[in-house]
């Protein structure tokens, strides 16, 4: 057997940012009590370990360097995150390893005090874990909550997701895609790549501008939309508002799509007229 024959399989991974990702913290954090996971955290990591992806945490921790905590709490809040997900997502381990940065070039502590490469945007936290673990960067992810998340897996060659529902800041990003939180995100990963000849994309127009801004409404179409394709076994692309339509882009071509159409149509109208007004919602396709 040659060496090469020896050399461990490289397998695709998703790394995570923490602050804002993984929990709700936009700031320092060194307690293990305080850690309060996100909506839909658990789900979507149980979805990414469902496709077999190893999970890696890359976080800069600039609070040591601030001297607010110390690594050792770094360390204390990482073990207490992990026990708490993996009571969430019913999984023995969740997370491969957690990788920190403490340095910072505005340090208030000397020894932190400076630039590192595994400081985001560097990639360095992602360099290591690839050569840890056998990572094969080009098929593996980075998703985070801060430019800084993206351009480090840019520069890693891994794919990007960036978590934000602020119009300006996901314009302007570099980030592969743009998704609203990290269960949009684990499902974006775990779509597989569709030929663009397969894709079937149709409209549903609402009658009247005001309908699609009734906030409780657009939530139905969502989650009624998502339980069709479950339902079917249609593979649901992209579902995007507009002013006064909803776009539907399905897998399977134009015809497949309109059939998913005229039934989330059929769904949504009996809601609106239970819940709204006798008439329905929708015009024309």
């Amino acid at each position: 057997m040659s060496a090469a024959d020896r050399q461990p399989a490289l397998q695709p991974a998703v790394f995570l940012d923490r602050d804002g990702t993984l929990i709700d913290n936009d700031g320092d954090l060194g307690d293990p009590e305080q850690i309060q996971i996100l909506p839909g955290v658990a789900q979507a990591l149980q979805i990414l370990l469902k496709h077999d992806l190893l999970l890696f945490v890359v976080t800069n921790q600039g609070g040591v360097a601030r001297g607010k905590y110390s690594e050792d709490a770094v360390v204390q809040t990482h073990a207490r995150l992990e026990h708490m997900l993996c009571e969430q997502v019913g999984a023995p381990k969740v997370i491969s390893e957690y990788y920190f940065c403490p340095f910072h070039p505005q340090a208030s502590v000397e020894k932190y005090r400076g630039e590192h490469e595994w400081r985001k945007p560097a990639p360095g936290m992602l360099f290591a874990a690839a050569l840890a673990h056998a990572i094969d960067l080009e098929k593996s992810w980075m998703v985070g909550d801060q430019e800084r998340d993206v351009v480090a897996g840019a520069a890693a060659q891994c794919r990007t997701i960036l978590i934000s529902s602020d119009r300006e800041q996901a314009a302007a990003s570099v980030g592969d895609f743009v998704e609203k939180d990290l269960l949009h995100a684990a499902r974006r990963i775990t779509t597989p790549v569709v030929d663009s000849a397969v894709i079937g994309s149709v409209a549903l127009h609402a009658r009247r501008s005001d309908i699609l801004s009734d906030a409780v409404f657009k939530e139905t179409i969502k989650s009624m939309a998502h339980a069709l394709a479950q339902r079917t076994g249609i593979q649901l692309l992209q579902l995007d508002f507009h002013a006064t339509k909803v776009n539907a882009t399905v897998a399977g071509g134009e015809v497949i799509a309109l059939g998913f159409a005229t039934e989330l149509r059929r769904d949504t109208d009996r809601w609106w007229r239970s819940h709204r007004a006798p008439e329905s919602p929708w015009g024309s396709f």
